[in-house]
């Protein structure tokens, strides 16, 4: 896409072709102008001279024209000037530029002939100080233009280098100026008040829920413990109580990822941690979805892969990754390729209706319409929200047999020897 013109460029441009446009009109104003008075002043001229020697030719008297004009009569005319119609003309005559009146008068023919040399060069002088006073006024608007457009751009570009350094409401600058600049400001100033008043109940919001929670959660996984002890020698109940504590732990887990993604990127450690393992506790997670299906799944990986992140972060993405293959999927495979700097998850199931593509990592957005895959539509949301924040990328691929194929790509590490 081609890069527009700054403002101040816009501005600046603007005063150029403004003057152009009338600096151009009152030029060829001028210009036709000096042609009409031309013709018009040394047209009247040359009648009048041609009136008078006319009248002293018929009285017998020798007429006697100025030296820059020329009276001719009948076959002293030029043959040039004989073929014209009577009237005034401008016209070359031996390589001279001459202004010429025809008169017809009885049976003579009559001819007043005024070289324009001096005429020519001064319409010349003329036609460069209109040249000359385009060019300059050009300039000057140009120049008048930058010192204009940076005078009037100037509070704008302050406001907007104080909007850049997330300066508070009353940081901003031309609060108080009462002109369209000063709207501006005090339009940011509020709308910068109220998404910073969001920001902290959020922050607040997901603190209290994060603290809140992690109390009945220690409560429910130590008791969980406790039970599953208990029922070590009932295998039935062992079961159900191993399998509350791990819900409980994968929750505190949850919870945990969630507080971490309401905190700056640039405020977070990044663990070096084994990739293999992640995948392996998310996928035994996932297995209860799988009951009852004909789903093979398949993890494909040659060695250790690391990767500097949370793996509470790790965690969430790659989980809600699998919960969305396993939930729709019926039948056929899931396939999970890990490599150094990429993560694959294919799977046989549904597939991505073509009209959501496009909107699939948005909020509340279904990739599936049947009513047995019933959710909230924000589990790749949430993926999308942990990728960005993290600095991965994830991306949907549409493989040639069906089903979906989400590839997370992720800064690759060297394995340590």
């Amino acid at each position: 896409m081609k890069p527009r013109l700054s403002l101040t460029k816009r501005i600046a441009l603007t005063y150029i072709l403004l003057t152009v446009a009338v600096a151009g009109a009152f030029s060829l104003v001028s210009y036709v102008s000096v042609k009409v008075i031309e013709e018009q002043v040394i047209g009247a001229r040359l009648a009048k001279v041609a009136n008078g020697l006319i009248d002293s030719h018929e009285r017998g008297h020798t007429p006697g024209a100025s030296p820059e004009m020329s009276f001719l009569i009948d076959a002293d005319i030029p043959v040039e000037l004989r073929q014209l119609s009577a009237g005034f003309h401008e016209l070359t005559v031996d390589d001279r530029q001459v202004h010429a009146l025809l008169r017809d008068h009885g049976t003579s023919r009559y001819a007043v002939v005024q070289e324009v040399d001096e005429l020519e060069h001064t319409e010349l002088v003329i036609l460069l100080a209109l040249a000359a006073g385009f060019a300059v006024s050009v300039l000057l608007a140009a120049v008048l233009g930058v010192l204009s457009a940076r005078r009037v751009i100037a509070p704008v570009a302050a406001l907007a280098e104080a909007v850049e350094r997330n300066a508070g409401p009353t940081g901003l600058p031309s609060l108080s100026a009462q002109d369209e600049i000063g709207s501006l400001a005090r339009a940011f100033a509020k709308r910068t008040d109220k998404l910073q008043q969001f920001l902290q109940r959020e922050r607040l919001f997901t603190g209290d829920v994060s603290h809140e929670l992690r109390t009945p959660l220690t409560i429910m996984l130590g008791a969980a413990e406790v039970l599953a002890a208990q029922l070590s020698d009932h295998p039935a109940q062992y079961a159900t109580a191993e399998r509350i504590r791990r819900v409980a732990d994968e929750t505190a887990q949850r919870v945990s990822a969630l507080l971490l993604l309401s905190r700056t990127p640039e405020s977070l450690d990044s663990p070096r941690i084994v990739l293999n393992t992640i995948i392996e506790s998310e996928m035994e997670r996932c297995r209860p979805l799988l009951y009852g299906k004909s789903v093979q799944c398949k993890l494909d990986w040659t060695g250790q892969v690391l990767a500097d992140v949370r793996p509470e972060l790790a965690g969430i993405m790659i989980g809600n990754l699998l919960r969305n293959a396993c939930q729709h999927t019926d039948q056929g495979r899931i396939l999970v390729q890990l490599t150094a700097g990429r993560l694959v998850v294919e799977d046989t199931g549904t597939g991505i209706p073509r009209r959501v593509r496009e909107r699939l990592f948005e909020r509340f957005v279904h990739g599936d319409d049947r009513p047995e895959h019933e959710g909230m539509g924000l589990g790749l949301s949430i993926v999308k929200r942990v990728v960005d924040h993290i600095g991965w990328d994830v991306r949907l691929e549409i493989p040639e047999g069906g089903g979906t194929r989400f590839v997370l790509t992720f800064p690759a590490v060297a394995q340590s020897s």
